[in-house]
């Protein structure tokens, strides 16, 4: 008798599944659903939209090691076999639940692998998305700085969608990156990846010095563009500048394209 589950069997075919690849890090891909959750307009259970997160953080290589050339595996690759696996478990929108993994270095290595096996599935770019926000919601911010791995603020993904936009970019020199902002994230005694017990004090030190870096340097608005970040609470540091949370904006973004692509399917009569 066979026994295998048919994945595609457990989804309407007319439901706007969101897939979430996750696993980098694997708080960070819970965070990104649990936003979704958190921001859709909802008065019952039903009133959600559905979703599905697949981590396998073991399968995926560092990107910050891969771009920096610390190990030659692209994770681009794995992230694509994650995306096909979302992709044949009825989800049609994707978001992936890293910031560097929009890389271009990875990033169109991932949709290079999804167009050779002919995915059909909308994927939203994060960096993107969470820089169009800025640029539609506050006219008056013109300098904005970003708080990232290693990875990220070497690939230059948000200094590029940034200037494109018209923002001026405040970047730190490599040094306080690698040894301040970066610190917050993969310092392995204390940084977020670390999974310590608590968010430690030398992370709300280093933050706190990172956010005054910014603000002495005519930052306007600072973007989190680490999805780790997201998992500091608000009120961990002080500072009056704007901060937006890649990982927040993200998943606003995903819950307007799922409810147009849901009209798309099922048009309104």
């Amino acid at each position: 008798m066979n026994t295998s589950i048919e994945y595609t069997s457990l989804v309407d075919k007319d439901d706007t599944v969101i897939g979430i690849v996750g696993g980098m890090g694997p708080e960070a891909g819970v965070n990104l659903v649990g936003a979704i959750h958190k921001h859709t307009k909802a008065v019952k259970d039903q009133d959600h939209l559905s979703t599905i997160l697949m981590s396998f953080p073991k399968h995926i290589e560092d990107r910050t090691a891969f771009i920096n050339g610390k190990i030659v595996n692209n994770p681009g690759y794995e992230v694509a076999k994650v995306i096909e696996k979302l992709e044949n478990a009825g989800a049609k929108l994707i978001g992936i639940a890293c910031n560097s993994s929009h890389s271009p270095v990875i990033y169109n290595v991932i949709l290079d692998e999804l167009g050779k096996r002919q995915s059909q599935v909308k994927i939203l770019n994060m960096p993107f998305e969470t820089c169009k926000h800025i640029k539609n919601h506050h006219p008056n911010i013109s300098r904005v700085g970003v708080i990232s791995t290693n990875g990220t603020y070497v690939s230059g993904i948000y200094d590029e969608i940034l200037k494109e936009m018209g923002f001026e970019v405040i970047k730190p020199e490599y040094d306080f990156q690698s040894e301040v902002i970066h610190e917050i994230v993969y310092n392995v005694d204390y940084g977020l990846k670390s999974k310590s017990d608590e968010i430690s004090h030398q992370i709300n030190y280093l933050m706190q010095k990172a956010l005054d870096f910014f603000k002495n340097n005519g930052a306007d608005a600072v973007i989190l563009g680490c999805t780790e970040l997201a998992l500091i609470p608000k009120n961990f540091y002080k500072t009056d500048l704007l901060l937006f949370d890649s990982n927040e904006l993200f998943a606003m973004a995903l819950i307007e394209q799922a409810k147009i692509l849901e009209k798309m399917i099922r048009p309104i009569k």
